[in-house]
């Protein structure tokens, strides 16, 4: 009963992180399809270039609570116990990985999506805010001192990851000594989701990656050279 439990806490995570708040926002508020513009890209990043902060600021925000979303609903509202789960400290992150995966692959508008940066962020918050929220503190630093978006956002999520790292390998740094459990097997499922979805994040931006060292990318002010 508790593999069924999880498959479908799973695959609730999978749908509510599918949501593409990139595509409806400009799609309700704008009548256009992101996917035909910018670099096509149905993310927050995207929002901000075509229709600046108005938009991009709320899509943002959205596809960061999609990404806390099911973590907290099945934490804090339903309960592991109620729901005969693993414990709080548990496989929190695998609920945001699949939540981030429905970002990347949205069923909802044919597999296409984003770069879960924003929805990757969103669960981090969740399971640990001091970490999710310099996650972000990082990514405006580093974005808007190299003028480079997808700078910022690769350094941000590497080192979101690498403060994950230390948070699970020396929790007593943040949970709370009388509510600390050590469940080893848990946790180095936690650390492998975590190196799988933070190396997917910096493999989607390869295109990024291309276009900075053909000195073709993007500037944050600057109008898009190349989609």
């Amino acid at each position: 009963m508790q593999f069924l439990y999880i498959t479908l806490a799973l695959l609730a995570s999978y749908l509510i992180g599918a949501i593409p708040f990139g595509y409806i926002i400009p799609k309700v508020f704008k009548n256009i399809d992101i996917r035909e513009h910018g670099s096509k890209n149905v993310g927050s990043t995207n929002v901000i270039r075509v229709l600046g902060l108005k938009y991009g600021i709320p899509t943002f925000l959205l596809d960061c609570f999609k990404g806390a979303l099911p973590i907290i609903i099945i934490r804090y509202v339903l309960g592991y116990q109620e729901l005969n789960l693993v414990d709080i400290y548990d496989i929190s992150i695998l609920y945001g990985a699949f939540a981030a995966i429905g970002h990347i692959k949205s069923i909802y508008i044919g597999f296409k999506g984003g770069k879960a940066v924003a929805t990757g962020v969103g669960a981090v918050i969740a399971i640990n805010p001091i970490v999710g929220l310099s996650g972000i503190a990082i990514f405006f630093i580093v974005a808007f001192s190299t003028k480079y978006v997808s700078i910022g956002s690769v350094v941000a999520s590497f080192l979101v990851g690498v403060f994950m790292w230390i948070a699970v390998l020396i929790p007593e740094l943040w949970i709370p000594s009388q509510h600390l459990i050590l469940n080893y097997q848990s946790q180095s499922i936690n650390l492998t989701v975590l190196s799988i979805i933070v190396l997917l994040i910096i493999y989607m931006h390869k295109k990024n990656f291309v276009r900075l060292l053909n000195g073709t990318e993007n500037k944050i002010g600057q109008k898009k050279k190349n989609k």
